[in-house]
């Protein structure tokens, strides 16, 4: 999507920043030149829903409202698991479809095991699923908790399997040796999920 042009024209528009989505659509109050170092810039004053943000641009990047999905669905979008709290709760299919060998497929779900509940990382983790800019103008921070639950029982259950492949057609030592190098606290997750009853 491209950028917009800041000038003194853009007052009252609507924008949204490119490096924090989740803020929303924000309206321009103030758009001032000013020079940052030896370059000129400009610091331009917007209210978002978060609250009123001061950006210099550059490096800020301003950007056009996209049009956010919605979280009511047909019977058609229930059907097909296509809904946006369908889309919340599935894993990417960068995790679920990967065409590689076994340890390519426990390598792709393994960054999965970052996530927390702390409310930064929930909300970033909320955007990346579906796409919408602040997910608590669809859903209430306990719904989100409750998806990010279910969504962690599919990831764990992936990772389950594809470590019981692993297990089976390399050995137990594989399965070991694929999670040597991890990062501690990834690493404990990651064990943590494999030790879990079913």
């Amino acid at each position: 999507m491209d950028e917009l042009a800041v000038g003194p024209e853009l007052v009252g528009a609507k924008v949204t920043n490119a490096a924090r989505p989740e803020w929303g659509v924000g309206t321009v109050l103030r758009v001032q030149q000013i020079r940052a170092g030896d370059r000129p810039a400009q610091r331009v004053s917007i209210q978002f829903a978060v609250g009123h943000r001061i950006l210099v641009i550059p490096p800020a990047r301003l950007l056009p409202p996209q049009s956010e999905p919605r979280r009511e669905a047909g019977w058609l979008e229930g059907l097909g698991k296509t809904t946006l709290d369908d889309r919340l709760r599935s894993l990417p299919e960068q995790v679920t479809q990967v065409l590689g060998t076994l340890r390519e497929r426990l390598a792709a779900v393994i960054p999965l095991y970052a996530l927390g509940e702390d409310s930064p990382v929930l909300l970033r983790w909320a955007v990346s699923q579906t796409g919408v800019a602040d997910p608590l103008t669809h859903w209430t921070r306990d719904e989100l908790l409750v998806a990010l639950r279910d969504f962690c029982n599919e990831r764990d259950a992936h990772l389950r399997n594809v470590a019981a492949l692993l297990k089976h057609k390399e050995g137990p030592e594989a399965l070991q040796d694929a999670l040597a190098d991890l990062p501690e606290p990834l690493r404990q997750n990651v064990q943590t999920a494999l030790q879990r009853p079913i």
